[in-house]
């Protein structure tokens, strides 16, 4: 018998119809029955020299290694530099720059409540929703990134990387939705990859299930919520799929009309204190 096949018959017994590994028989550790293996392999010595031996091995690779590939110093390193993840030929680039949301620039989570208050009153005063909704606040603690809404249904939830609804994590407004009744909206837990969103909010049937994964999502999921939910309290009758264009919208024109940059700017002008950057 060659050592290799007493090493793996001292450690499982294999099934004789499926080939597969049945619960392991009597007998020595696993990394005992290795170091045998590699003894008997070299004809060498026994457990305590093996060991020497592979150690003495490793230095001598490690040391070669080193000699081939020499340490960069430390002192050439800029720990202020920008590095890129992906190499790309700038020959024919003549002006580039940097998304700096984010990486050049760090905002607190008081950014988030800046954000939704003033896309709330976007929404009342150019998309003429109620005043009521004034009462409504940035709540930090309701939404986290990654989960998905339900353009048709109006439903916030979390769905698993295999496209399955996590009971008990489905919201309509601030109100959790019933597993049963989850269920028979569904037709069970699992949400076909045809209704599911890319990284642009799109699907195949269009914008069925969107995922929010940035951090400037959370305050628009909250925002949904919240108008949800003063809809749903005051009985009053809308589209879920307008209310949720009309809140992507009032998010939008937050950036794009520069009122969170504006706002922004002026609080760092308050004698170099700011609320909004970190």
């Amino acid at each position: 018998m060659s050592p290799a096949r007493a090493f793996l018959g001292g450690c499982c017994r294999l099934s004789r119809a499926t080939g597969r590994r049945l619960a392991p028989s009597p007998g020595p550790p696993l990394r005992a029955g290795w170091l045998r293996y590699l003894s008997a392999c070299t004809g060498g010595p026994g457990e305590g020299d093996m060991r020497r031996y592979l150690s003495a091995h490793y230095s001598e690779a490690r040391r070669s290694i080193n000699e081939i590939i020499p340490s960069i110093p430390s002192n050439m390193l800029n720990p202020k530099a920008i590095f890129s993840n992906n190499e790309m030929s700038l020959e024919n680039i003549e002006i580039y720059g940097f998304d700096y949301d984010y990486t050049l620039a760090f905002y607190s989570k008081d950014l988030h409540t800046l954000i939704f208050n003033t896309a709330r009153d976007l929404l009342i005063h150019e998309h003429r929703y109620p005043n009521e909704l004034k009462s409504y606040e940035y709540d930090p603690n309701f939404a986290i990134r990654g989960l998905h809404y339900d353009v048709h249904k109006a439903l916030l939830m979390k769905i698993d990387s295999f496209h399955y609804i996590q009971l008990g994590t489905v919201y309509r407004g601030f109100e959790v939705v019933p597993d049963s009744e989850v269920i028979e909206m569904y037709q069970g837990s699992h949400v076909p990859l045809e209704q599911m969103s890319d990284f642009y909010g799109k699907s195949s049937e269009g914008n069925t299930l969107k995922q929010f994964m940035d951090i400037f999502s959370l305050p628009e999921m909250t925002l949904l919520s919240c108008v949800n939910d003063y809809f749903l309290k005051n009985n009053i009758d809308y589209e879920p799929v307008h209310l949720y264009k009309d809140v992507k919208d009032a998010i939008r024109d937050v950036h794009v009309k520069g009122l969170m940059y504006r706002a922004v700017e002026a609080d760092i002008g308050k004698e170099g204190v700011t609320h909004y950057m970190i």
